[in-house]
């Protein structure tokens, strides 16, 4: 039958190249607390998760408009998970260190809001990972600051997207693709909300 599947006739993603690339951030979505396996120990984690969008490497996209499908060149992305945390030792503050290029004043450290690195660019550090299942991915190593005299679209290609766990699956959750929306209904939050113990 034509629609008997295996997982080799899965379509392989293309993969962003590896290395030094410019990204502009155009996704912040709060994940809420997420259930990780640290050392065999279950606990409930904080996560945040930013997607940046490479100007320099585009890929062809289909794109579906009043039941008619398009093909159209876009920016590849990639993304990164880190815990919502802004502490000592927490990679988030690390990371965003790095791409500021300076330390946190404690003032800010008291409040920092994530919505202002939207739209914002950086010199992203890609690398090749390939995941327990056998898949390759790509991830982000590190960021800096662009260096001087490079520059970077003022915009984004992709609509900005800012996700906060209160809202629910109010604001911009209907925008998210199925699978990180399912991802963000098994945080602590959602489970909460509908009436079920996390202890």
């Amino acid at each position: 039958m034509a629609l008997t599947l295996s997982e080799s006739a899965k379509q392989e993603r293309k993969l962003p190249e590896a290395g030094a690339t410019v990204g502009v951030l155009f996704s912040i979505v709060d994940m809420g607390h997420l259930e990780t396996n640290w050392d065999n120990q279950k606990k409930w984690t904080p996560k945040v998760r930013f997607t940046f969008e490479l100007p320099d490497q585009t890929d062809e996209y289909e794109v579906v408009e009043n039941g008619k499908t398009t093909k159209v060149q876009k920016p590849m992305v990639v993304s990164i998970e880190q815990t919502r945390s802004l502490g000592e030792k927490a990679s988030l503050r690390k990371l965003l260190e790095q791409w500021r290029g300076q330390t946190f004043t404690s003032k800010e450290l008291q409040a920092f809001s994530l919505k202002n690195l939207l739209g914002k660019p950086a010199m992203l550090t890609l690398i090749h990972k390939t995941s327990q299942q056998g898949r390759q991915y790509c991830a982000i190593a590190g960021a800096s600051k662009l260096p001087k005299g490079l520059t970077a679209p003022s915009g984004t290609t992709n609509d900005q997207l800012y996700y906060e766990i209160e809202q629910g699956e109010a604001g911009s959750f209907g925008d998210m693709p199925n699978w990180l929306q399912d991802k963000i209904r098994a945080s602590k939050e959602f489970a909460t909300n509908a009436g079920k113990s996390t202890a």
